[in-house]
């Protein structure tokens, strides 16, 4: 008896750590090309040696974004916008790792973003971390286009399905709710292969449909 109910502490604690540990594998830049949402940041940091990179668009507007992880949990980031076909100012953003999140503990990073002030030069503080049933938060707060708080909910729908692909399982797809600092974003980023993410959505400032293909490896 007393054995039975050792296994059966195990399988509840082993159960909760599953759930507790859902962490959707959805990172992947943001229109800005730091590691994020839909407009806004992470505690997220692509690991050394990784890179990611893709295009936006929303009517008349793109924008390339590309980022590469170095050492000591540092992201260095980069977005090149367009507006109907005439190429704007580059912007550079650094981000770097104050904690790793665990089972209890957030991630928490620091970053600032239009390094070169460009556009509008702003530094920001992020929290992330995963909730039971598949959701995640990120909670910040910033300077610059920030104007204070930001944060953002996703929810990753069927993330079993990685496991079913080969027999026809729907892809992976975190639903996003973002606020920016200003405006509410809505958006979905869909997994198409692996590394390769599909967005789309609705930005709340432009009042546009947005889309993006990014891949990061």
């Amino acid at each position: 008896m007393e054995a039975f109910r050792k296994v059966r502490l195990l399988l509840l604690l082993l159960g909760l750590l599953s759930l507790w540990g859902t962490t959707p594998a959805f990172a992947a830049p943001s229109t800005s090309g730091a590691t994020g949402m839909i407009r806004i940041p992470t505690a997220d940091i692509l690991r050394p040696g990784h890179i990611s990179a893709g295009a936006y668009y929303w009517q008349d507007h793109s924008t390339v974004v590309a980022a590469v992880g170095l050492p000591t949990g540092l992201e260095v980031s980069a977005a090149a916008p367009w507006h109907k076909g005439v190429a704007g100012n580059w912007t550079v953003n650094a981000k770097v790792a104050l904690t790793q999140e665990g089972l209890l503990l957030p991630a928490i990073a620091i970053g600032g973003e239009d390094l070169g002030e460009q556009n509008q030069r702003s530094y920001y503080a992020a929290v992330s971390k995963a909730l039971p049933f598949g959701f995640r938060v990120h909670v910040g707060a910033g300077t610059g286009r920030f104007k204070g708080m930001f944060g953002a909910v996703e929810k990753v729908l069927n993330p079993t399905s990685l496991r079913k692909k080969q027999q026809g399982g729907f892809p992976v797809t975190s639903l996003i709710v973002e606020m920016d600092g200003q405006k509410m974003n809505y958006g979905a980023r869909m997994s198409l292969a692996h590394g390769v993410r599909l967005d789309a959505g609705w930005l709340g400032q432009e009042q546009r449909v947005y889309l993006g293909l990014t891949y990061t490896n």
